[in-house]
């Protein structure tokens, strides 16, 4: 969701940095990069705060979030053709995300994209977060899938490794650092991205400059 269907990175980062400078911790960007973009905002506090007591770690991700949860963004480039797409295609596809369910519902709601999203895994759905695979296994085990057969859309070195550790074909939106991560291809945004027809169940996804992918469809 963060920084593929919305432009959320400054929003996240300055809610962040907010909260941490008031309390005398500030945040490097290659912290912000590791230990923030992508993670569930319990590990953040955690790595951020490992002395604050329970408590005062959840006060503080509350604090986060109160700042966060209904700051709009803007959408990335092409996502709503590219969900127009999938759904004309009668293409599966979910939401898998670190947000929780406030905000979650306020972003889809902005975007008109509420109720688009046949599975939705966030924070809450699983023990372990990003960077583990068990989001996108689990994702795609609600897709009735394995994760081999399906396509991840990432921006965050976090979410790249749960998404190559699932075993997911994952397109990094962003550059190419985050092929070292496992992202098989990256594009800047979804424009350009076009699907074309081949056979009856089947249409190709073709990328800028870069593959083209065969999808099941019930077109």
């Amino acid at each position: 969701m963060d920084g593929v269907l919305v432009h959320s990175k400054p929003v996240v980062e300055k809610s962040w940095r907010t909260v941490a400078e008031s309390l005398g911790r500030p945040i490097s960007d290659p912290e912000m990069h590791e230990l923030v973009h992508g993670r569930p905002g319990s590990y953040t506090v955690n790595a951020l705060f490992p002395n604050a007591s329970a408590e005062e770690q959840r006060q503080i991700h509350r604090r986060v979030e109160v700042l966060e949860e209904r700051s709009p963004c803007a959408s990335i480039a092409g996502v709503e053709k590219l969900i127009q797409s999938l759904v004309e295609y009668r293409i599966r596809f979910g939401l898998v995300t670190s947000g929780w369910q406030g905000r979650i519902e306020f972003v889809l709601q902005s975007l008109g994209l509420a109720g688009r999203f046949e599975v939705i895994v966030s924070r809450d759905d699983v023990s372990r977060g990003k960077p583990d695979p068990e989001p996108y296994l689990r994702a795609a085990s609600l897709l009735g899938l394995s994760a081999s057969e399906t396509i991840v859309y990432e921006d965050s070195l976090s979410g790249v490794r749960s998404a190559a550790g699932a075993g997911a074909y994952c397109v990094g939106i962003g550059g190419e650092e985050l092929l070292a991560s496992g992202a098989r291809t990256t594009v800047q945004d979804f424009t350009g991205i076009t699907f074309q027809p081949r056979s009856p169940g089947e249409v190709v996804k073709r990328f800028p400059a870069g593959p083209e992918l065969r999808m099941a469809c019930s077109r």
